[in-house]
């Protein structure tokens, strides 16, 4: 399904540009642009810019179907928009969504090249947040794998865990889910199976040296917990 206006321009009727008004209902941002002689259209302020509009100006045809494409973007660029403000969102990501949306790809296409022009659309920096946000919090593997699931380029996500996420980081992350694991199973380490507790961090992504060895780590601490606790 593509959206599109519901008829075309009449052969015999010159097209006139007769209007120009903000947008109303779903469409608001934009502008409704109406004719004599063939449907309206809803573009941006600066597709009217652009193409030199003019109330009363006489459109050739080919402007009239230039301007149909742009509508298609800009209603398209209008949707992306607002998948945009509920959270950032990688290109691929967003133009699955706007598909699933009934947009057409070529329409996707050029919303999609007018993010990036805006500097609202780079997957570059978004990669690097989602990364710096993670790192200390989650293993390596887990990174890369809830990043590519979200469509974020695979050169991208290796290239920054790579010179973000160190060993020492990782080492700590696995300790704090080893930590919160034992914490969620009794609380005292005597009561916890190691064992599942390092199957659980292998689960999460972590290797199995480093999740022993956090595991480890964990059960000394809360050892000492324990002992000052009763001191």
């Amino acid at each position: 399904m593509t959206h599109s206006t519901n008829s075309t321009p009449s052969e015999h009727e010159p097209i006139v540009l007769v209007r120009r008004s903000e947008a109303a209902g779903k469409w608001r941002p934009l502008i409704c642009v109406e004719f004599k002689g063939a449907p309206c259209l809803y573009l941006t302020a600066e597709d009217w810019v652009q193409c030199g509009l003019q109330m009363g100006m006489p459109i050739p045809d080919e402007l009239y179907a230039e301007l149909a494409q742009r509508s298609e973007v800009a209603r398209a660029l209008r949707d992306a928009l607002r998948l945009l403000e509920i959270r950032p969102r990688f290109e691929r990501e967003l133009s699955q969504a706007l598909l699933r949306k009934g947009w057409a790809q070529e329409s996707i296409d050029g919303a999609l090249h007018r993010l990036r022009e805006k500097g609202l659309l780079d997957d570059e920096r978004l990669v690097r947040d989602r990364v710096d946000a993670w790192a200390g919090t989650r293993s390596r593997r887990e990174i890369r794998a809830k990043l590519r699931s979200r469509g974020a380029p695979a050169e991208l996500v290796n290239q920054f865990v790579a010179a973000c996420v160190d060993t020492e980081q990782e080492r700590e992350a696995a300790v704090k889910f080893a930590e919160k694991y034992f914490r969620r199973a009794a609380g005292r380490t005597s009561d916890v199976d190691e064992r599942r507790a390092v199957a659980h961090l292998v689960r999460k992504g972590f290797s199995l040296s480093v999740a022993r060895q956090a595991v480890q780590e964990a059960a000394r601490r809360y050892g000492e917990q324990g002992r000052n606790e009763w001191a």
